[in-house]
């Protein structure tokens, strides 16, 4: 858990724009999930990373403001901006925003068909999509054809050598003359109504991408094991609820099975980067992000994606998406990291591991005292630093088990090996998260099989990690990120609006 100190006075003086954001509409907004304001004070906790923001008497009734009614008063939109940007506040849809309609959106569908079935779903998106000023169906030279189209709004071009999907899409991007476009894979199950609700949520300044929740299939729909383990941990998912995307965040990215992007940003960072066979959508999000503009995902708007059918498909899915982490790593150091945690919760887990729970207890227990001093401007300043060292230690932990059994494995089987404390300390990272996750989601596979496919989920992504790291000599997906938190929080990131 990261925390960040941030000092934010609302101007009085009534501009509303920052960075390029202008607000011409009377806007409305929900809280984030992590929303704390102890006692109703001048201190708010929110935001992914977490953050602490210092409220001025005017931010303190800008806040009162948006959670009584969800709206804020023009002069506060500086305040507003920030939380938004921070992950702590996300946007509704507004009757007057300047969202863009049907005549603003194209439909770019990127294809390798392998079978009869994959050229009738694309026939039946474009069925769908019939309305669209445009409907691109590029094939990216697959083993069966798709057919031309008649000279309408619906054209089909054909790619004489398959460059991956990065390349189809940058290729049906240079079809598209109006404003927006949405990208779809072939596999997705949505209706313009869906394409139609999602636009509503485009009320944003320099927002160049906006994704739905992808959601996999109902398994008895399908009638596979897998199916019913991707339910609900498909990698596509990105669960319930709203998000700022971006790297180190609760929603770090968002696929590319649909998008909804502005064309100009698109042109404006070159598309995606047809070197990447797979990861070119993470880098995409993270190129944006970069660049200024802003991405977000709504998970109001469902969609629905085929899953796999097999363990061999799941494994060698979750293979490819390890695979792109090292090219990824080499575009956007730091980013990859397999664990970001403090120290101080390094140091728990460890001495937890090493046989001493008790050295592990004082740790933590000098970690909130140690909080507490830096925090003392908190209102019920020692409870508030015992619950946020609490849950820093134990997101850390869960952290720790997932890069232990997701891209730590081989060097952990190796120790475990050897060592029948690091068995123990394996054993219980590999089971501890996978039975509470079975227990949380409830899904329709009994814990055994489900924790079994988590481990198969897991090791072939890790196991595609080592390939790509050993094939591009980067080896920063495998090296930790340490922070020295609790740090001096009244000094770190002040800021003044």
């Amino acid at each position: 858990m990261t925390l960040l100190s941030t000092s934010l006075i609302a101007s009085p003086s009534g501009d509303t724009s920052l960075n390029g954001y202008r607000f011409a509409v009377q806007m409305r907004y929900s809280l984030d999930n992590s929303w704390r304001r102890p006692k109703k004070g001048n201190v708010l906790i929110a935001g992914s990373p977490l953050r602490i923001f210092r409220l001025s008497a005017v931010g303190q009734s800008i806040a009162e403001s948006l959670e009584q009614t969800g709206e804020a008063p023009s002069s506060g939109q500086l305040l507003v901006t920030r939380l938004i940007d921070a992950g702590a506040l996300h946007p509704l849809p507004s009757l007057e925003s300047n969202a863009p309609t049907l005549s603003d959106i194209s439909i770019v569908i990127p294809l390798f068909a392998r079978s009869e079935n994959d050229i009738v779903r694309v026939q039946n998106l474009i069925t769908e999509f019939s309305a669209f000023p445009q409907v691109v169906v590029v094939d990216d030279a697959s083993p069966i054809a798709f057919p031309e189209m008649p000279n309408t709004n619906i054209t089909a071009h054909r790619q004489e050598v398959n460059n991956g999907p990065g390349a189809a899409r940058n290729a049906g991007l240079a079809y598209v003359s109006t404003s927006h476009v949405v990208f779809i894979d072939a596999d997705v199950q949505c209706t313009h109504e869906d394409i139609c609700e999602l636009a509503k949520w485009w009320n944003l300044p320099q927002l160049a991408v906006l994704a739905p929740r992808v959601k996999s299939l109902n398994w008895f729909q399908n009638g596979a094991v897998v199916a019913a383990y991707e339910e609900v941990r498909s990698p596509l998912d990105m669960g319930a609820l709203p998000a700022r995307v971006r790297a180190g965040t609760r929603v770090g990215y968002v696929p590319s099975a649909l998008l909804m992007c502005d064309v100009a940003a698109l042109r404006a960072v070159d598309g995606f980067d047809e070197s990447m066979r797979t990861g070119e959508d993470v880098d995409l999000i993270w190129r944006l992000d970069a660049a200024g503009y802003s991405c977000r995902y709504e998970p109001s708007i469902e969609v629905h994606h085929l899953p796999r059918t097999t363990t061999q498909q799941l494994a060698q899915q979750r293979m490819g998406y390890g695979e792109s982490a090292a090219l990824l790593a080499t575009k956007h150091r730091g980013a990859l990291a397999p664990l970001r945690v403090s120290g101080w919760s390094t140091g728990v887990w460890a001495s937890i591991a090493l046989g001493f729970p008790i050295i592990g207890g004082v740790v933590a227990a000098g970690t909130a005292v140690a909080l507490h001093r830096k925090l003392r401007f908190l209102p019920d300043a020692e409870k508030e630093s015992a619950r946020l060292a609490t849950l820093g230690h134990l997101h850390a932990g869960k952290q720790i088990a997932s890069a232990v059994t997701r891209v730590w494995w081989p060097i952990a089987l190796l120790l475990a090996l050897v060592s029948r404390r690091a068995r123990w300390a394996l054993c219980l990272a590999a089971f501890v998260p996978a039975l509470s996750d079975w227990w949380t989601t409830r899904p329709h596979l009994d814990p055994v099989r489900y924790t079994l496919l988590r481990w198969v989920d897991d090791m072939s992504y890790g196991f595609g990690v080592w390939k790509g790291v050993v094939r591009e000599g980067n080896y920063d997906p495998l090296i930790p990120e340490l922070s020295s938190w609790p740090t001096n929080m009244q000094q770190k990131s002040a800021t003044e609006v």
